[in-house]
Formats: C-alpha cells, sequence, structure tokens
C-alpha cells in the first residue's frame, strides 16, 4: 500500500515537471523583437494581429487578444489615445460609439469618466497600462500612436514615459502616421532601440516614393495600404534599407496578394489563424 502511495506521488511530481517544463518552454518560445524584425521577409513574414481578433471580439478587447494569442500571434497591436488628464487608453477610434455604444470622445473626457464605459462584450476600455499588467512579457506589442489633426505629440512623449515605467522598450514596435511623433519618440534616449513602423499615407505612386526616398533612416517598416501597394514601391524601400508592410488581411485573396504577389516582409491581419495557415501552407 505505501508503495502504491509513493508511486502515485511520484506520477503526480513528474506530471508537474512536465507541466512545468512545457510551460516554461511556451515563454521561452517568444523569440527577440531584434531577432523578429531582423529576419522579416518573405521568408519569414512578420504577422501583427490587427487590433486583436475583430471578427468575433470588439477592437482592443481581453477577449480578442486571448483569440489572437491562442491562434499564434506573438504580437497584438494597440491603438492608443491621451484622455483629458493624460492616461494612454486603447482604442482604434478617438468616438466611442463603435465599441461602446457610447458617444464619448476620449480626449474630452477624465480618466475617472472613461473608467466607467465599457465594451459591448461587458469589458472595461483598457487603459495600456491595464494591456501590460495582463500580458506582461509573454506576448508583445505593436502600438500606434494616435491623435487628432494638427495635434501635438504628447502621445508619443505619454507612450515613452509608459514604457519605461512597465520596462517594455524590448518588447514593442512603435507604429505612427505623423512624422514629427516618430522623430520625438526616437529622439527619447530610452527608445532609441525600439523598431519604428512608419504608416504611410498618400495619393499616388509618386508621392508615396517621395516619402519612401526621404524617411528617416531609423525606421524598420515603411506600411502601405495592400490596395496601394506596387512593386515599385515594394523595391524603392529595399533599397533604402526599409522592410514592407502593408494592412489589412480580411480575405484570401488578401493574404494571396500580400504573401504571394507582393511578398511583404510584415502584415497586419484580421484572422491571425488563417493569415498562419496559409503562410505555412504557401512556404
Amino acid at each position: 500500500m505505501k508503495r502504491i502511495k509513493y508511486l502515485i506521488v511520484v506520477f503526480i511530481s513528474l506530471i508537474g515537471l512536465s507541466f512545468m517544463t512545457t510551460t516554461t518552454f511556451a515563454k521561452t518560445n517568444l523569440s527577440s523583437i531584434e531577432h523578429d524584425v531582423n529576419h522579416a521577409s518573405a521568408d519569414e513574414p512578420l504577422v501583427f494581429s490587427h487590433r486583436g481578433s475583430p471578427y468575433n471580439n470588439p477592437d482592443h478587447s481581453f477577449s480578442g487578444y486571448n483569440q489572437a494569442i491562442k491562434d499564434g500571434t506573438q504580437y497584438i497591436e494597440q491603438d492608443v489615445w491621451l484622455s483629458k488628464d493624460n492616461v494612454l487608453y486603447v482604442s482604434h477610434d478617438k468616438n466611442l460609439e463603435k465599441t461602446t455604444g457610447k458617444n464619448i470622445n476620449i480626449s474630452d473626457s477624465t480618466s475617472s469618466e472613461l473608467s466607467n464605459v465599457k465594451l459591448r462584450n461587458g469589458e472595461p476600455l483598457h487603459k495600456l497600462s491595464d494591456v501590460f499588467d495582463k500580458y506582461k512579457k509573454k506576448v508583445h506589442y505593436i502600438i500606434e500612436t494616435k491623435k487628432g489633426a494638427g495635434d501635438n505629440t504628447d502621445t508619443e512623449k505619454a507612450l515613452a514615459k509608459e514604457l519605461n515605467t512597465y520596462k517594455m522598450n524590448n518588447n514593442i514596435i512603435m507604429q505612427d502616421s505623423s512624422i514629427p511623433g516618430i522623430k520625438e519618440f526616437h529622439s527619447k534616449k530610452s527608445q532609441k532601440k525600439v523598431p519604428i513602423l512608419w504608416l504611410m499615407d498618400a495619393v499616388t505612386q509618386r508621392q508615396y516614393l517621395e516619402k519612401i526616398n526621404n524617411a528617416p533612416k531609423y525606421i524598420k517598416f515603411v506600411s502601405v495600404d495592400l490596395d496601394q501597394l506596387t512593386p515599385k514601391l515594394i523595391k524603392a524601400a529595399h533599397k533604402n534599407g526599409f522592410k514592407i508592410n502593408t494592412w489589412v488581411m480580411n480575405t484570401y485573396n488578401n493574404n494571396y496578394n500580400a504573401l504571394n504577389k507582393y511578398k511583404v516582409d510584415s502584415l497586419f491581419t484580421n484572422n491571425t489563424k488563417e493569415t498562419l495557415h496559409l503562410i505555412k501552407k504557401w512556404k
């Protein structure tokens, strides 16, 4: 009887050891951002989960992030806005009508007011600090600083400060549509090594080419809407030392064009599971 009890204890201990090993492996399986950026290519495209998993979850909800992580992502995206009292909140839009049903602007509201706002699935509107507290360094982040037209660089300054507070400087890619904002963020000594993705906006190929040729060389990715992407733009980006990014993958054809036709280095997807499956299938 004693021998049976001993064997049971040993068996349970081995199961626990196996679980710990698996958990440790899962954590160490997250490659560094430096490695990912350096190796991002047509052969190893970097996949960013756009707003989490927006098909079946509210944008930037924990349920959406959880689904994206379950589907295999290593990068969850956040869009951040400053509240009236300078707190970073995660939302694609400044106005919260789409995700909460409330006609509220983040920039016109205090954190006290926003603390009572719920996403459509019942989750609270998340601060960036909430996201860091929940996921810590178990996943990487790609964070876009957002603001109204003509606004200053306060959002970039706030993001730099938040990264220092949470020691997340090695766990994010920063994205911005504003060159002044990019320059402000990169000017901070603690952010010099943070990879930057520039979300470009133009009407003609000529305008895009001019922007690519004059972009700061410390930028890692230049991003072009898939509908506007051309081989010439990709060639110009690579010639200038930039990786090419595109957005956003909604359909099989989107994935096919981005991955097989244009052979981009990275992309944003609304369906992490499908995009990762197609990458594996087409290798």
